[in-house]
């Protein structure tokens, strides 16, 4: 009898784990590529409260903030192929989505030892 790959990984630990740890670092890319953003609108209206005006900022983008577009934009690639690579995962070993997978893989192997 022929195992494929496929029920190897559907009846090990192994695809599971994959496709949690994809989906956790697709949500570390999200939060990444967020933080630089958040962090300049935060900054700017600290400043607006604290001079009680709205305060100067250039319209033509600097130097670090071309940097910081593509920091943020190599933070949404990682968290969009992230992402991807799990759904492909998921769908390939257990046909359904990577959400969906968990949470029937959660109800369907549960054991007796933690």
């Amino acid at each position: 009898m022929k195992i494929s790959l496929r029920q190897i990984l559907a009846d090990s630990h192994v695809a599971a784990v994959a496709i949690a740890f994809l989906l956790l670092w697709s949500l570390d890319g999200l939060f990444g590529a967020l933080w630089l953003p958040l962090s300049r609108i935060i900054d700017i209206l600290v400043a607006a409260v604290a001079i009680l005006d709205v305060p100067y900022f250039s319209r033509i983008l600097t130097t670090a903030d071309r940097l910081n577009l593509i920091v943020v934009g190599g933070y949404l690639y990682l968290a969009s192929a992230s992402f991807f690579a799990a759904w492909a995962l998921s769908h390939w070993v257990y046909g359904a989505g990577p959400l969906r997978s968990l949470f029937s893989y959660g109800k369907t192997n549960r054991r007796g030892h933690v």
